[in-house]
């Protein structure tokens, strides 16, 4: 389990506290921006921009573990991989991963916990 990430009863959500360092607000910020941005990086796999989908990656990469989301920086650098190789399956394949990655997540201000 990563630093400020907590294992929850329901696997389909990852809990996520935002690191010491950032307020919440930018960090859910963050989460919705890279929320909002699935449909221009979906949109540039169905056109097999590759130096799109690698640069948008590169960047996702990161940024992810500053914001408290390694997993999604280890999605973004295979996502990277993939444009880099121009895979196109791979590429979409990391796309699904991430946004099943970015739903399941749930960002907690400190204090809060679990809610039931």
């Amino acid at each position: 389990m990563y630093p400020n990430q907590e294992s929850p009863q329901n696997k389909s959500r990852i809990v996520v506290h935002p690191p010491d360092d950032l307020p919440y607000k930018v960090v859910a910020g963050y989460l919705d921006n890279s929320r909002k941005g699935l449909q221009s990086l979906q949109d540039a796999i169905d056109r097999l921009d590759y130096d799109f989908v690698a640069v948008y990656s590169h960047r996702m990469k990161g940024s992810g573990g500053a914001y408290g989301f390694p997993q999604l920086t280890e999605i973004a650098a295979s996502m990277e991989d993939a444009a880099r190789a121009r895979n196109g399956d791979a590429m979409r394949n990391g796309a699904a991963a991430l946004d099943g990655h970015l739903k399941s997540i749930e960002l907690v201000e400190a204090g809060e916990g679990f809610r039931m």
